[in-house]
């Protein structure tokens, strides 16, 4: 199980069909992931509930995300569900990768090591110029899907296909504080970098040695 749910008695979430999705609202959500990114053993992980996923679950999919602390994201019908299910702990908040990760970087006063994983690496390149322009002051690193991972990483997000159960496999051991399965919420923030001999963020090479 990972680290980012305890048990099903864990404050920070409630159970919904053998899932933990967070009753927690922005301020606290970014606090506790806060926590996780900074704590040490096996790395915790954050992923998003939505409609669709929602109905995956209920088709019988959906059994990666039942190792995942769920940030539910926007949606009428989804809202509406989970008000009535928990009648006496209303939904706070609702999220979206891109925002809270966004959130999450400035929440970072200090410098921290990223990580960002992705089926693509010209793709993931581009998502942390993006990011390095967003929060300067951290370290990003560009990781390709078939790189052996190693070092201190307080965060990896992972991308698109690679955010599943055998990404989880290939974290387990390593020094990363928090994971966040950001799926393909991160799609429309970057696109692949054009050549340029303009001067680009600092960002760290792929080897993480």
């Amino acid at each position: 199980m990972s680290a980012g749910v305890k048990s099903p008695d864990n404050p920070t979430s409630h159970t919904l069909l053998g899932l933990q999705v967070s009753t927690l609202g922005w301020n606290a959500a970014l606090a506790h992931a806060q926590e996780l990114a900074l704590s040490q053993g096996k790395p915790a992980t954050i992923a998003f509930l939505d409609e669709a996923k929602f109905a995956a679950l209920l088709l019988g999919g959906g059994r990666d995300d039942r190792h995942h602390l769920l940030l539910p994201a926007g949606g009428k019908f989804l809202r509406l569900l989970l008000k009535f299910i928990w009648r006496k702990r209303p939904l706070e908040a609702a999220f979206t990768a891109a925002g809270f990760i966004s959130a999450l970087l400035t929440y970072f006063a200090a410098p921290r090591r990223i990580g960002l994983v992705g089926d693509d690496k010209s793709r993931a390149e581009a998502l942390c110029t993006h990011l390095a322009r967003h929060a300067p002051w951290h370290e990003f690193v560009a990781i390709a899907p078939d790189t052996s991972l190693s070092g201190r990483l307080d965060l990896v997000i992972a991308e698109a296909a690679v955010a599943g159960r055998h990404m989880e496999r290939r974290l387990e051991g390593l020094d990363i504080g928090l994971v966040i399965m950001a799926g393909r919420g991160l799609h429309g923030l970057a696109r692949p970098l054009p050549v340029s001999t303009g001067t680009q963020p600092s960002i760290s090479k792929p080897s993480l040695a």
